[in-house]
């Protein structure tokens, strides 16, 4: 097992990745306190059993909710269902908000965390690779609107996160390649290093050989835990950690959140992105296409073909939180490992930057 410390301006939190680490000695922060667990009902149900036991045996008022996990469900229906149940069961601020599920059950779960009640605990316990590498840690937490994506939340941490490899072993193909979006994300923005062991160590991730699975999740975290514990409220370095998401959540909001999956539309993204620093920054040749080859491994059923409308994806962006002003801001790369902030770039370049992907 190992772990990682966040340490941010309010204390600290510890990040444990390992094989059957949702036992009683990893949940004591819990013990005599009120929980609610709120889960995605896909969880299997071996998983949903023994944490429950856990939790049951553990907690002095403990109480469950089920929920179905969608980009639609991401919403502030589902975050009334929550704060509902926590009110109908009369749950003081001293309770703690428990979220097994991937991203979207994080995010929901920490966001009805931040506002009931002004702001109560929450643990998380993700089960996607998605959610392991990056949802459950920062404290990033949202709901979704119409018109855009996670644009209601707020920044509150966890005081605990559990990501259990044995959870991955239910998802499918997809997932997984949802989930190396966000690792190969990681590589490329931080750690030239990582990103080479990525390239020779692929295949062994993609197959969940345990070694390789917990080294990639843990070098993960660790590059998005020392991001955070520098910069919690993205003033600075953690805007870096964007990297792919000001075209990604454009193309969610394009596939109205159905087309294309998180996982899909970062990868288009980070391509896009990539093209853009070529035609900025000079990102050089020989990285771009080392990039893409790794991206494409990675999303092995990702559609190069797709042809966007720019005008209505660069519509898109203009609602997304990453604006400063009327200005759009992207992450671009010099070189693999190695990222920056770039504003005010000219729509031009953007549009050939998308073209250039078909």
């Amino acid at each position: 097992m190992n772990e990682i410390k966040v340490d941010i301006a309010d204390g600290n939190y510890s990040v444990l990745i390992g094989s059957n680490i949702l036992i009683t000695e990893n949940l004591e922060l819990i013990r005599d306190k009120e929980v609610l667990l709120v889960m995605d009902e896909q969880i299997p149900f071996k998983y949903k059993d023994l944490i429950i036991k856990e939790l049951t045996n553990l907690a002095s008022n403990f109480h469950q909710l089920e929920l179905h996990a969608s980009e639609e469900n991401k919403s502030g229906i589902t975050l009334d269902i929550i704060h509902s149940k926590l009110i109908e069961e009369r749950y003081s601020r001293d309770c703690i908000l428990v979220g097994l599920g991937g991203g979207i059950t994080c995010d929901i779960v920490g966001f009805a965390a931040a506002t009931y009640q002004r702001g109560v605990d929450f643990m998380l316990l993700p089960s996607t690779l998605l959610s392991q590498v990056d949802a459950s840690v920062g404290g990033k937490t949202a709901i979704n609107h119409p018109q855009g994506k996670n644009m209601i939340g707020a920044f509150h941490q966890p005081i605990k996160v559990l990501a259990d490899v044995d959870l991955l072993s239910c998802l499918s193909a997809k997932e997984i390649s949802n989930g190396l979006s966000e690792v190969v994300k990681h590589a490329l923005i931080s750690d030239k290093k990582y990103f080479d062991w990525l390239e020779m160590n692929l295949e062994e991730v993609v197959s969940l050989e345990p070694n390789a699975l917990q080294h990639a999740i843990t070098r993960s975290i660790e590059i998005k835990a020392e991001i955070v514990s520098e910069d919690e409220k993205e003033r600075g370095i953690r805007k870096l950690l964007n990297f792919g998401h000001t075209f990604g959540h454009a193309i969610e909001l394009y596939g109205e959140f159905k087309e294309f999956s998180h996982g899909q539309s970062v990868a288009l993204g980070m391509l896009m992105a990539m093209e853009l620093s070529k035609i900025c920054e000079g990102f050089p040749e020989e990285h771009l296409n080392k990039a893409k080859n790794l991206i494409i491994k990675s999303n092995p059923n990702l559609s190069l073909a797709y042809v966007f409308d720019e005008k209505k994806l660069i519509k898109n962006m203009s609602v997304d939180k990453k604006r400063s002003g009327n200005e759009l801001s992207f992450i671009l790369l010099e070189k693999i490992g190695q990222a920056k902030v770039k504003k005010g770039i000219d729509i031009s370049k953007i549009t050939k930057a998308i073209q250039t992907l078909a």
